[in-house]
């Protein structure tokens, strides 16, 4: 008689292999709209530098504009049907690029539109199946579930450009996009056949406003230890890692006059390391605990950093500690990722979850953008080695808020309740006005 089979891979469970298949497809895709889309601008469109600007920063600025008001409506609606309204969306909004390319009327305000739809429908997207993973796989398997998940995108973005570049020299920009919203159609396929999901409060219930919801999902992550601490975290994480991309290019090109080829090297190497991290979180949160994760995922950055400092000159040593230095960067970075995503989860109700995922988002792209800014007025004011710097110590000084937090003591995500607690804050809970 065979033995049971204990802990099966959650690819064994017909939901999530469907939502991570429709995943895995559309963030290719989305890879390749990253490269297509830009090209489009450039190549097909001659679009000026400040207009390829504000192309990209319409797929981000959705995100600051909308975020915490999709919170509210996450948490007062099913998820799945918004999983795939925004999958159809976004699909028909990418297939209008290739359309009015092949009628001759393509132009890049069109793209400004379709940059910022989509991006919007990220938002949507990306906040509903975060609040969807808990309830399909349940509390106790989503380190695995979010590691699995993280792999793809990892993989995504090493083959991704790469595979972009190649259709794109046979196809052309304009056609290529149109894979990625093929992918969006895989996706809203896959998403369709998941189980239907309950709405977290009683559709029935007149609930508190918009004002009020959004209020209660910032002060639900300003109470609780576990999540407030993750969450200044993560604004410091990303407010360094603005810093540091702002000079990134910069550092690597013009103080050590790296060319092409070696930058091309730096940042594949960057995109192994990403993947190692993925693919070894889930074993090293399970051995060495959740919060000591946790910690050391801030360290690596710290890390990089300072390794990507000591860079100098055109050669290929410089080439191989940049290399190793973003290595080290991005190994760290999914790791942080997939245990504070899934420590939220696992602490957060479910008529809390689209509030709170929102709120930490709002504030760590907000951290993102101004990074950005502080990196280039860095750069502009004390020098691009210096700018480096700056980003190494903040990255180390969000390791030391980590060490010095609650959150080290957290061994399991079924512990940190346990560990709020005692830190002197219960488990989130509805606040006064909240529907039951």
């Amino acid at each position: 008689m065979k033995a049971p089979v204990r802990n099966p891979s959650l690819f064994r469970q017909r939901d999530f292999a469907l939502l991570w298949s429709g995943q895995t497809v559309s963030l290719f895709g989305t890879q390749f709209t990253y490269v297509a889309l830009p090209l489009t601008a450039v190549v097909v469109l001659d679009a000026t530098p400040m207009e390829s600007g504000i192309l990209s920063a319409l797929t981000t600025l959705p995100f600051l504009l909308f975020g915490l008001a999709v919170g509210v409506l996450l948490d007062r609606r099913s998820r799945r049907p918004i999983l795939i309204g925004a999958d159809v969306v976004r699909a028909l909004a990418l297939f209008w690029v290739p359309v009015a390319y092949f009628l001759g009327v393509l132009s890049i305000a069109q793209l400004f539109v379709v940059a910022f739809v989509v991006g919007t429908m990220t938002v949507f997207f990306d906040l509903a199946y975060q609040s969807y993973l808990p309830n399909l796989v349940g509390r106790e398997k989503l380190m695995e579930a979010n590691s699995k998940l993280q792999v793809s995108e990892s993989l995504a973005e090493v083959g991704g450009p790469g595979a972009a570049g190649a259709l794109i020299s046979v196809l052309g920009a304009p056609l290529v996009v149109a894979a990625d919203a093929l992918s969006y159609v895989v996706s809203t396929l896959a998403v369709s056949r998941l189980p239907a999901d309950a709405s977290p409060v009683e559709p029935s219930r007149t609930g508190p406003s918009v004002w009020t919801s959004i209020r209660e999902g910032v002060s639900v992550v300003a109470r609780h230890h576990i999540l407030r601490w993750c969450t200044t975290t993560a604004v410091l994480a990303n407010l360094f890692e603005g810093t540091l991309m702002a000079v990134f290019f910069l550092f690597l090109a013009r103080e050590n006059m790296i060319g092409s080829a070696g930058i091309g090297l730096v940042v594949a190497s960057g995109g192994v390391g990403g993947l190692c991290g993925a693919l070894l979180v889930d074993t090293l949160t399970r051995r060495f605990g959740v919060g000591p994760m946790l910690v050391l995922s801030m360290v690596l950055p710290g890390a990089g950093y300072l390794l990507l400092a000591t860079a100098h000159g055109n050669s290929w040593w410089a080439v191989g500690t940049a290399a190793a230095a973003n290595f080290i960067t991005l190994l760290g970075l999914p790791i942080f990722n997939v245990t504070v995503i899934s420590l939220r989860q696992a602490v957060t109700p479910d008529q809390l979850l689209g509030r709170v995922n929102a709120t930490v988002r709002t504030c760590a792209w907000g951290a993102l953008s101004l990074g950005s800014v502080i990196g280039g007025t860095l750069g502009s004011a004390f020098g691009l080695r210096e700018t480096v710097l700056v980003a190494a110590g903040g990255a180390f000084s969000a390791a030391l808020l980590l060490l010095a937090s609650p959150v080290r003591a957290v061994r399991r995500l079924d512990g940190a309740g346990a560990v709020a607690a005692v830190s002197g804050t219960s488990e989130p809970r509805d606040t006064p006005g909240e529907n039951p």
